[in-house]
């Protein structure tokens, strides 16, 4: 059976893709191997074609950092850590956007970007929403595309209001999001 910080909660679906404008590709997802077997995440995110994961939780709560550092690297995958705490946002001065712009190049670059947090829902969600402000959207539109893709995303009222806030961000040099 799980264990772990959240291991009451129902499993997700594996893998969510979002819209998201060609070239690249976006998508969310649970923290590979919380709720089982590590081996069988990490094939749904080679099937999807993932390039790079963007991990969202604290070190705490992965089920083992090392196998999931080790696996990625075998299966040639980018691992970045941008620990939020379970149902929060980005800290001020963690460094948001540049995180932002980096993720949006690698999308303009015909990466497959997937974000997890524990159940790919609050902390991905919230991310993914943001991310979709830099393609002209709304950030309602932006929360309610992420929402219908996977339900329940966006989880806590703070998220929702930290989506909201991002509205008018502009990528540094591009004259868009």
């Amino acid at each position: 059976m799980e264990t772990g910080p959240h291991s009451n909660r129902t499993p997700p679906p594996e893998l969510t893709p979002l819209p998201w404008p060609p070239p690249g590709a976006l998508a969310v997802t649970h923290c590979p191997g919380c709720y089982g077997d590590l081996a069988v995440d990490l094939a749904a995110l080679r099937r999807w074609g993932a390039n790079w994961l963007l991990s969202l939780c604290k070190p705490g709560e992965f089920p083992d950092a090392t196998a999931l550092e080790a696996r990625l690297a075998r299966a040639h995958i980018g691992w970045v850590r941008f620990p939020i705490p379970d149902c929060g946002i980005p800290a001020p001065g963690q460094g948001w956007r540049t995180l932002a712009d980096q993720t949006l190049e690698r999308l303009d670059a015909r990466e497959r970007v997937a974000i997890h947090c524990w159940g790919g829902r609050g902390r991905s969600g919230t991310l993914a929403a943001a991310l979709l402000l830099a393609r002209g959207l709304s950030a309602p539109e932006a929360i309610a595309q992420v929402r219908r893709a996977r339900p329940r995303a966006i989880e806590a009222a703070e998220q929702e209001a930290w989506v909201l806030a991002q509205q008018g961000w502009r990528r540094p040099g591009t004259g868009r999001g």
